[in-house]
């Protein structure tokens, strides 16, 4: 089967900045000095916006334009010290804890440790077997240990997590991204509309009551991204 003719056909923009795998508007605005979304809204960003619709979800590839910084100032009493806080730093790292299939097992309410860096995040994951958790846009990559504590299973399973790396929803690569984080075995994460990606996009669609075509149609890319979060 050929690619969906929907999908991207690769990166866009017009920009000075080249999206490295891992980018976003978070992660280059934090490089840059730059509220995101003051990126994200420049005039010249339009067609990539347009395209690519999430800030988060850009592709290695893309061009970005950042602005020129402006500078602002602030009046404040001399002799003392004064803290300033930039807006829109963290990012949100979601993740489903479930066994790959149709049927495969949620673990919910689970307790997890998640380490990004030097900063150390617990929680529990929802009803549904997820979590999410506000990380710093520098992040690249994340070790999540979740306590599955159920009978046939190990005490502890521990996930190797690429923080701010999710390909855009309209490419096969993002396709593929997503579907692994609900628990969904694509295979190779290549790109390409392989056999095991069809027969991962089949068992999605019928765990969500669409028709089993294995196609990436619109349809599904939309629950996809509905079901993933982002």
């Amino acid at each position: 089967m050929s690619e969906d003719p929907e999908l991207s056909s690769g990166p866009i923009g017009t920009g000075d900045w080249t999206v490295e795998p891992g980018d976003s508007m978070a992660s280059i605005a934090d490089q840059t000095g730059h509220y995101w979304q003051t990126i994200w809204d420049d005039p010249a960003n339009q067609d990539l916006k347009k395209t690519r619709e999430n800030p988060e979800t850009l592709l290695a590839g893309d061009k970005v334009t950042v602005p020129s910084l402006r500078e602002k100032k602030e009046k404040r009493e001399t002799d003392l010290i004064h803290t300033f806080k930039r807006r829109g730093i963290p990012i949100k790292v979601a993740f489903t804890v479930k066994e790959q299939g149709k049927d495969g097992t949620v673990f919910a309410n689970k307790a997890y440790v998640l380490r990004v860096g030097k900063r150390r995040y617990e929680g529990r994951t929802d009803s549904d077997g997820k979590l999410e958790q506000w990380v710093s846009p520098a992040a690249t990559e994340g070790k999540l240990t979740v306590e599955l504590d159920e009978e046939g299973y190990p005490e502890t399973y521990t996930w190797i997590l690429k923080v701010g790396q999710v390909p855009p929803i309209d490419t096969m690569y993002g396709i593929q991204w997503r579907l692994k984080n609900l628990g969904y075995d694509c295979g190779k994460l290549d790109g390409e509309a392989s056999g095991m990606t069809r027969a991962a996009l089949s068992v999605f669609q019928s765990a969500h009551g669409l028709e089993e075509t294995g196609d990436a149609d619109q349809q599904t890319r939309d629950k996809i991204e509905e079901v993933h979060g982002s």
